[in-house]
């Protein structure tokens, strides 16, 4: 017995079903698997009609989420929002006024966390929040913060 093909808005929704995502990037995962680009805009044009499919609300909750947890800098939160396919100049509208002393926040919790007094290496400690998207200025205050504890 042969298996009949689910149609493009079946398996959007079974892909939406398990990871939120934004239109970009179910659209291309869609035409990945074959679908006809016209099938493929009417099942999203369906989803966003009926609010399955909410870019904005969806790259707010994820920025929001991000911004929350404290292990990325701004900037590579951006990255990550942009890569999962939404629009740059939307997730830069979202982006706090407090988002410098944020980020040294969580810059100094990271270093907290990752290191103790007795083995810290400012070198490491150095590239650590540089992976992580944080700017020099950010990254030298959170070491001296973190040198400042550890002497106390």
């Amino acid at each position: 017995m042969l298996k009949q093909k689910k149609s493009a808005l079946q398996k959007a929704t079974e892909l939406l079903a398990r990871q939120e995502q934004s239109s970009t990037i179910l659209r291309r995962k869609l035409i990945q698997r074959g679908y006809d680009v016209a099938e493929v805009d009417d099942a999203l044009a369906k989803l966003t009609r009926y609010n399955y499919l909410d870019d904005a609300e969806t790259c707010r909750r994820q920025f929001e989420n991000f911004y929350a947890e404290g292990k990325l800098s701004v900037r590579q939160i951006v990255a990550k929002l942009i890569q999962r396919g939404f629009d740059q100049n939307f997730i830069e509208q979202l982006i706090p006024n407090d988002a410098e002393a944020h980020e040294r926040l969580a810059a100094s919790k990271l270093l907290a966390k990752k290191f103790s007094a007795a083995t810290f290496d400012r070198a490491k400690a150095w590239q650590f929040l540089s992976a992580r998207g944080f700017d020099g200025e950010v990254i030298s205050s959170a070491i001296d913060d973190f040198n400042e504890t550890a002497e106390c």
